[in-house]
């Protein structure tokens, strides 16, 4: 009673699933219990057999190991008799090669049997030679003494490790006593390859791959350049231990384990239920569709209904005279009368409007005709309030389930917004290309995958000149291979010589497709005149150093004076030296050279002014900031000992080098430098400081010049062209350095310093050897 209360609180839907379904998955249900039944069986019995074969693999190999542990015992056994037998001397040499000749017939991996004395000589052994063959181990061998040696010790039988001659070998030494003294020791070479093959019965070979390996892993046979047997399904005994290298036997099943006998059973099986399967499937498809067809039915006449419905597109169906057959609510809803009244109307249809009739008319014939255009036909209908309205009519034939052409079926959509927004649209590009014929600058688009030009405005017509032949045209020259999407360019007219700045743009044109808008205007005027300011920035950069250099003309002859007077000093002395009885030559040569030295500074001095006052062509060379700092120091040093100002560098050692022009630059130094020199003209002795520090921020060089004067009196007007605080100056000092920083793409600024007065600072790029072209 409490199982059906159960049942009954579940839904109907779910119910009826379980009720309609059950069945079947009882059927599935067993059928899988069948196949997962059949498969434990063969699975189990898969397992036996691998089983199976492991406990014979084991027991063969058990057995292979005690045949060879027995073989090699009972060749040990003869190996000590005779050793006996020399020990007693109870047999002569002859014997003793007769016995190890016998041996070695019963057992071909003993390659020699010999003995040898107490002091390691070779006594007699079969086979018998005059010298003893390469391919046996030497008796003076290292591993063979030291196993003799502990034998000898011992007092009983040791085996040597694997020696390597032509073939793996290992020695069995027997030792002999006469009494408690050692004698000497019977010596029998094993070759490890033959004993593997002559000691493994065929029946061994056929099932198993076998290796003999060290404890280093290495094979010794059959061969020694084989690689490792590996894989899981190895297995390895001990040797017989006859080594005292731990030798392995390893073992490897030549044949995988096979498939069950009985595979062919659960094929057979699982393609039986498989069958059964497929029959059940198709047995509930045919149901299936036949509960589809039935429901079908019951739902076509439901769905017609809210097909028709829920259409927004007017569909209306004519028989051959023209006569309306049908139409849906949807239609009825635009034209604004019912659908009792539409149908069975003929033409003139009450939604024609009396100036379209005849259009409307013709339109009609054309689809009784069968001349239906693929775009439909574009007509104005009316409403039943008067109100007139844009519609696209689309025919085509209305065929009945015999195939006979019973009429016309037509959809028809109201296409009076989507005509409104289209004439909008083409008055907006009409304004577009009216602004766009009236401004001056070349404006044209061209197609992005082809190339050809699909307009261009009236500037671009009059500036670049195509042949009205042509009927596409492409600017190759200006299309890039790297298609980006935008970017702005400076080229060349080839023909008129005119520089040109190209803006391109990726749009969207016309026809949903994408296009290249390039803007094209003349700069060429501007660029002469940026020229012809850089020409100017030159010439008053070139009359600064003058006006520098006038203001430094005492200074540096107060610089000059000392040299000079320091070679006429020299001069006079080595005159001096010279007249004595006898001159000290060594003197006269040290004075010669301190006299050429300051010949050579006096010289530098000159050059150094030369350079800087000399009217060129920038250029472009390696600089490094302490070489171009040593010239402004050495023409400020007698301006800031006037001052009684001290100059610090602050420089470190790693400073990267940069490309830039040196005069120019030690100008820009020269200038910051000598106007915070100039600044503390008021400032107390002590605080007279100049610091230049130095510094790489983000990849630039950054150069601070810090001093302790007035401070700022203004510093939005500090570089503007003939501002100065300077009652003398020209008010271009911090305009051209600004002008000369920018040239090597790099910024200066002022700010104010917390110590009191001004820090000047300015940075330049490592790389400004690649914007030559950026260069006046």
């Amino acid at each position: 009673m409490k199982n059906w209360r159960f049942w009954s609180n579940w839904p109907q839907s779910l119910q009826r699933k379980i009720q309609r379904n059950w069945p079947w998955a009882l059927a599935y249900l067993a059928i899988a219990s069948l196949l997962i039944a059949t498969v434990l069986y063969a699975w189990q019995d898969y397992r036996r057999d691998v089983f199976q074969r492991e406990a014979t693999m084991a027991q063969d190999l058990l057995w292979q190991e005690q045949e060879i542990r027995g073989r090699l015992q009972s060749n040990q056994n003869v190996l000590e008799n005779l050793a006996y037998g020399l020990a007693s001397d109870s047999f002569g040499q002859a014997d003793f090669r007769s016995r190890a000749e016998s041996l070695m017939k019963s057992n071909p991996e003993i390659i020699s049997i010999e003995w040898v004395n107490a002091r390691g000589e070779r006594g007699d052994g079969f086979p018998n030679f005059a010298r003893r063959p390469d391919s046996l181990v030497a008796l003076d061998d290292s591993l063979l003494t030291e196993v003799i040696d502990g034998a000898a010790t011992l007092g009983y039988p040791m085996v040597t490790n694997v020696i390597w001659r032509s073939s793996p070998q290992i020695v069995h030494v027997v030792p002999f006593f006469h009494e408690t003294e050692y004698q000497g020791a019977v010596l029998a070479v094993y070759d490890l390859s033959v004993l593997l093959l002559q000691r493994v019965p065929w029946w061994m070979v056929q099932r198993y791959q076998l290796q003999l390996v060290d404890s280093n892993n290495q094979v010794i046979a059959p061969n020694r350049y084989h690689s490792r047997l590996r894989g899981d399904d190895i297995r390895e005994v001990p040797f017989g231990g006859v080594s005292q290298q731990n030798l392995r036997l390893l073992a490897k099943a030549v044949d995988p384990v096979s498939k069950p006998a009985n595979f062919w059973l659960v094929g057979l099986i699982s393609a039986l239920l498989l069958l059964l399967l497929w029959a059940l499937k198709l047995l509930r498809q045919r149901m299936r569709e036949r509960q589809q067809a039935e429901s079908a039915l019951r739902d076509e006449i439901l769905f017609r209904s809210a097909m028709e419905n829920s259409l927004v597109t007017g569909l209306r169906a004519m028989d051959t005279d023209g006569k309306l057959s049908y139409v849906n609510r949807a239609f009825a809803d635009m034209v604004g009368w019912s659908e009792a009244e539409l149908v069975g109307a003929k033409p003139p249809m009450p939604f024609w409007p009396p100036e379209c009739i005849d259009e409307c008319a013709r339109a009609y014939q054309s689809i009784l005709l069968g001349d239906c255009p693929a775009n439909g036909f574009e007509l104005r209908f009316m409403r039943n309030d008067g109100e007139r309205f844009d519609v696209r009519l689309y025919s085509s034939k209305l065929i009945d389930s015999q195939g006979q052409h019973r009429g016309w079926m037509a959809s028809m959509y109201d296409i009076t917004e989507l005509k409104q927004e289209r004439e909008a649209l083409a008055s907006s590009r009409q304004q577009l290309r009216t602004v766009l014929a009236g401004l001056e600058v070349a404006v044209s688009v061209s197609d992005l995958e082809t190339g050809v030009m699909l307009y261009r405005n009236r500037h671009h017509s009059n500036t670049f000149l195509i042949p009205k032949n042509a009927e596409t045209y492409c600017l190759l020259q200006w299309r890039s291979s790297l298609l980006i999407e935008e970017r702005v360019f400076e080229t060349v007219d080839m023909i008129t010589g005119r520089l040109y700045q190209i803006e391109q743009r990726i749009v969207d044109w016309v026809g949903n497709r994408s296009a290249m808008l390039e803007i094209c205007t003349d700069i060429t005027a501007r660029q002469q005149a940026q020229e012809l300011e850089r020409t100017r920035n030159d010439m008053v950069q070139h009359t600064a150093r003058l006006v520098n250099m006038g203001e430094l003309a005492s200074s540096l002859a107060h610089e000059l004076n000392q040299p000079l007077a320091a070679i006429a000093s020299y001069s006079a002395a080595c005159e001096t030296m010279l007249y004595k009885p006898d001159p000290p030559i060594g003197k006269v040569q040290e004075t010669l050279v301190k006299m050429t030295a300051q010949a050579r500074r006096a010289g530098q001095i000159i050059r150094g002014i030369r350079q800087f006052v000399v009217k060129r062509a920038p250029s472009r060379e390696v600089c490094e900031l302490q070489e171009l700092i040593s010239v402004p120091l050495q023409l400020l040093g007698p301006t800031a000992h006037k001052l009684k100002a001290s100059i610090v560098l602050e420089l470190p050692d790693d400073l990267p080098s940069f490309y830039g022009d040196a005069v120019m630059l030690e100008q820009v130094l020269l200038n910051l430098i000598k106007n915070g020199l100039e600044a503390m003209s008021e400032t107390p002795a002590a605080r007279r400081k100049i610091i230049v520090r130095a510094a790489v921020l983000d990849d630039m060089l950054q150069v601070t010049v810090i001093d302790h004067g007035s401070g700022l009196a203004d510093p939005a007007q500090l570089f503007q062209p003939f501002y100065t605080t300077k009652s003398e100056g020209m008010g271009m000092g911090l305009n051209i350095c600004r002008s000369v920083i920018e040239q090597h793409r790099g910024h200066l600024w002022a700010e104010p310093n917390p110590d009191g007065g001004t820090q000047m600072r300015f940075r330049l790029p490592f790389d400004t050897n690649n914007s030559n072209e950026d260069t006046p």
